[in-house]
């Protein structure tokens, strides 16, 4: 059955009540509060009504009411649709002057969404092919130590320090780059492996003494790069929410942020929108009393990761939608600028 405009507006003062108080509302509270121009009695049975029909739970019989996945699912789905046709654009918060590596950028952006929404969140670093290699780039640090930069065709950045048994001289980097890229950058999996098993020592001759670094570097940045990493930030901000002083209940969702396989499953992107699960939506026992709310972050309108924010069902789902949002859209447009040059 369709609900009413009234019952409607009911359900959402419960919710709005809810989500600011933690505690149950009656229908004296809504008629004082909400001006709805209709009795306490009249919204006693209007609750009553949306009780039976699911929407709200009663958790003592002589407490007030409080949402149910349900009513929450309404809630959030009404939002969404209003949500969709408002025109998002913030102003920047966050700036990269220079190419940084990418995790630590996505990293900040997640660190800041939990400063400013309270909430736990939690990154999903995308997964490449090893065969995605662009570029490579040596940098002396020292005259025994060097930062390998690998460049993918989709502009990700990783930086990897060797330390070499011997000292180098400066002028063979631009012969190690050339050479590198040649053989490497743009090849196959096979390809790169054939050439640093049968190739490289023969190649490097005198420099020889580099190889087994030269391989043991090459074959992490491959290692990595088919990785999928998750990335959490604020925690702790579980403990600001009433419904987690039970240290049980708090210490399970920190076991749970521990847990990256389900994380990773969580955070699989969905579509290029807010995707909400809200409760019992997730399929996860262990995450029957939380909701998610991620959306995906792009290079060039590519999706490359996912962002969510993980908390109590009764969360500030408007808030956090657009919290979110806004900051997913500023990650990927610097993103895009960063590596635009890269891709």
């Amino acid at each position: 059955m369709p609900l009413d405009d009234r019952k409607k507006r009911i359900l959402f003062a419960v919710v709005t009540d809810y989500i600011m108080t933690a505690e149950p509302i009656g229908s004296r509270t809504i008629a004082k509060k909400y001006n709805m121009g209709i009795s306490s009695a009249t919204i006693r049975n209007e609750m009553a009504d949306l009780e039976e029909m699911g929407y709200l739970e009663q958790p003592h019989t002589s407490a007030g009411r409080i949402p149910s996945d349900k009513g929450y699912r309404f809630y959030v789905d009404t939002i969404l649709q209003n949500f969709m046709k408002e025109d998002l654009s913030p102003p920047p918060r966050v700036r990269e002057e220079v190419i940084a590596e990418f995790d630590e950028i996505v990293k900040k952006y997640a660190k800041i969404l939990a400063d400013i929404t309270h909430h736990a969140t939690v990154a999903k670093m995308p997964k490449l092919n090893p065969d995605k290699i662009k570029r490579l780039q040596l940098i002396p640090v020292a005259s025994n130590k060097m930062i390998m930069v690998v460049i993918t065709d989709t502009g990700i950045v990783k930086n990897y320090l060797l330390n070499l048994c011997q000292s180098v001289d400066r002028n063979v980097f631009e012969f190690l780059n050339n050479l590198l890229n040649d053989k490497i950058a743009g090849k196959s999996e096979k390809d790169i492996f054939n050439f640093l098993e049968k190739e490289l020592k023969d190649t490097l001759g005198d420099m020889a003494f580099m190889a087994d670094e030269l391989i043991k570097t090459i074959l992490l940045s491959l290692k990595q790069l088919q990785e999928t990493d998750v990335y959490t930030d604020g925690t702790l901000h579980i403990l600001d929410f009433p419904e987690y002083k039970d240290l049980n209940k708090a210490k399970n969702f920190l076991s749970l942020l521990d847990n990256k396989s389900l994380l990773n499953e969580v955070l699989e992107p969905v579509d290029d929108f807010v995707d909400v699960k809200i409760g019992r939506e997730n399929r996860f026992e262990e995450m029957r009393e939380l909701s998610v709310i991620k959306t995906t972050y792009k290079i060039n309108d590519r999706v490359v990761g996912t962002i969510g924010i993980i908390g109590p069902t009764r969360m500030d789902y408007r808030r956090l939608i657009s919290e979110l949002t806004l900051m997913t859209r500023e990650l990927s447009n610097l993103l895009s600028s960063i590596y635009n040059d890269e891709i």
